[in-house]
Formats: C-alpha cells, structure tokens, sequence
C-alpha cells in the first residue's frame, strides 16, 4: 500500500519480511538513501532490525522512518532510542509521507555535508600526526633495521583484523574512528626499544635470559617516553592516548603469562590485544636475525597453538578470518 502511494516519487526496493530487509541492507549498504520500517514484520521485527543496524552501524549513515500502528510514548521513545530519524502512525497522508520522507532526506543531506568538512579538517590533523608518528618509528628503525619494515607493517595488520572484530562483535563498543586511531597509534608500539642497546637488538641468534630482560624493559619505557612527551596534553590527544595504552600492555598475554605486569583477558584493553596479535604475527612471517620466515599458515597454526602465548578467542577468530588477505595484501612480494 505504501509502496503505491509514493512509488512515482522514489525508486524503491522492498523487503517482504524482517530476514530479508536485513539482507538487502546488507547488498546495497549505504546506497540505500533512507529506510521505511514497519515495527511489525514476520520474522524478525522493526525493533530488532534497528538493534543489528545499530550493531553494525548501517544506522550512522542510513536514515530511518518508523512506520507503526501502536504510537505509544514507550513505543516511540524506544524507537528514537535505537536511532530512527522520524516516526510516522498509522493512519497516514501520503503527501505527510512523502513530505517527511523529502525532509529526512534533506537532513540528513546537510550532516553529511558538515561530516565531510569536519572529517576533512580532523583528517588533515591526523595526517600530520601520521606524518611524526613515522618519523619517530623511522628513527627506532635507523637504531634497529628490522624494525623499520615491522613498523610499516604493523598499521595494517593492526588495521584489518580490527575491522573483523567491529563486524563479528560490539562487545568493546569500538566505532570505526577508534580503529583508524588505534592503527595510528600501534606503529608506536616498540618505540620504547630506541633506549635499548642496538647490540642486544640486532644480536643474530637467541638472546641470553639477562638479554631478555633487558629488552622486556622497552614496554615501560615506552610508555614513559610517550608520557613525558605528552605532558598535560594526553587527554586531548586520543592517539597519543591510546599508544601509551599500546606500549604498556602489547606484550601482555590472555592467560596472564606477559608481561610487564601479567594482566589476563579483558583486563588487557582491547588496542593492546589487538596490537599484540599483529606484531606476533608480523614476526612470524618476517624473516629475523634470529630466525627465517614462517609462513602465513605455519605462523596462524603457531599462533592458534599457543606457542606465542595465550590471545583472545574473538581475536584468534579475526585473524583465521583474514589470515589469506594478510598475506595477499601485505605480504604478497614474500610468496612471489
């Protein structure tokens, strides 16, 4: 009936129950200019189809009018709660429908417009801290040469199991934005190494237990370096923030079994987790003074087996999901 009323206005796609408006947006993502949802729908209803946009964040950036027959408080409350952009009852005016449709539309128009001028001028911001973060990380590679290539790997292996995790799970309530700032702040994970002998660095061959340690001492010393850096700027400067978090803790273990301070599971915050699975695996495929490169699928069976220490399940998941892109993406020219 709906669709009659304004079908000469718009193009419009129609999903016949709950299961597959979901795979619709799915399809067509954000080429879906705004979305008529009825509350009551077989299967899965309207409530429950806002909460999965809202867990995989279609509802950021597709508008969504509530279509309902119960124009309760509750009803409404609820439904703004879960993000929809307007709520229109039963029984309607067309022309109010296509009204209200036009004006969302429009609305919604102009937040974008102020999002791109916004995203623009934070981008140009972040380019110029990308720009230091490398400098620094480049003068830690000058110090120890196989650091120089695990630095300008670690973003992007940092970067793509991230973007599983914020698909598979909302658990750590991480936004897009958070994983472009933790892939920013992961290159600085082992800037903590320029105060470490480079002689214990580029030794060739294990190191001795009392060389271990003194290499186990970068993690801190990371940490404090970003902090005297940062003075009474760090709560201002949220990839700073978040590598101090990095440095301190991407050597900690699941189980409890890292160090320095032998956290276990989620008391271990997610950036370090996630940094920490990406440099493992980084030092696995990469050939080192100590050792030759593994391969992408004897590095993941060492990785799942625990021979590196103990990760996070979810995160154990990401990687096997991605391990084939990690390889062709990044590490492409190794298998060539």
């Amino acid at each position: 009936m709906l669709c009659d009323m304004i079908g000469n206005d718009f193009e419009i796609i129609e999903a016949r129950d709950g299961r597959e408006c979901m795979e619709l947006i799915g399809e067509y993502g954000t080429e879906i200019s705004l979305i008529l949802l009825d509350d009551i729908m077989p299967g899965t209803d309207g409530f429950e189809i806002l909460a999965e946009m809202n867990r995989l964040h279609y509802i950021d950036d597709i508008p969504v009018i509530m279509i309902t027959s119960n124009g309760t408080d509750d009803n409404i409350r609820r439904a703004f709660s879960l993000g929809v952009s307007d709520y229109i009852s039963r029984p309607f005016d067309p022309k109010i429908v296509t009204q209200r449709i036009q004006n969302t539309l429009r609305l919604h128009l102009k937040q974008q417009r102020l999002t791109s001028i916004i995203t623009k001028q934070l981008g140009e911001s972040q380019n110029s801290q990308r720009i230091m973060t490398e400098v620094l990380s480049g003068i830690l590679g000058r110090k120890n040469g196989e650091s120089a290539a695990h630095i300008r790997h670690i973003r992007k292996v940092t970067a793509m199991p991230l973007e599983r995790l914020i698909l598979k799970t909302d658990k750590y309530g991480l936004s897009w934005h958070d994983c472009e700032i933790i892939a920013d702040a992961s290159v600085l994970h082992d800037i903590g190494k320029i105060e470490i002998d480079s002689k214990i660095l580029n030794k060739p061959g294990r190191h001795t237990p009392k060389e271990r340690e003194e290499v186990k001492k970068h993690a801190v010393i990371g940490e404090e370096i970003l902090l005297n850096g940062a003075g009474n700027t760090l709560n201002e400067e949220p990839m700073l923030a978040t590598a101090v978090q990095i440095c301190r803790w991407h050597h900690e273990r699941y189980d409890s079994g890292g160090y320095p301070y032998g956290l276990s599971g989620d008391n271990i915050p997610i950036d370090a987790q996630v940094v920490s699975i990406a440099d493992v695996y980084d030092a696995l495929v990469c050939r080192r003074v100590y050792k030759e490169a593994y391969s992408g699928e004897k590095a993941l069976d060492m990785i799942l087996s625990s021979e590196c220490g103990s990760f996070n399940p979810i995160l154990l998941e990401c990687l096997c999901d991605i391990s084939g892109k990690l390889i062709k993406d990044i590490y492409a020219d190794k298998y060539d």
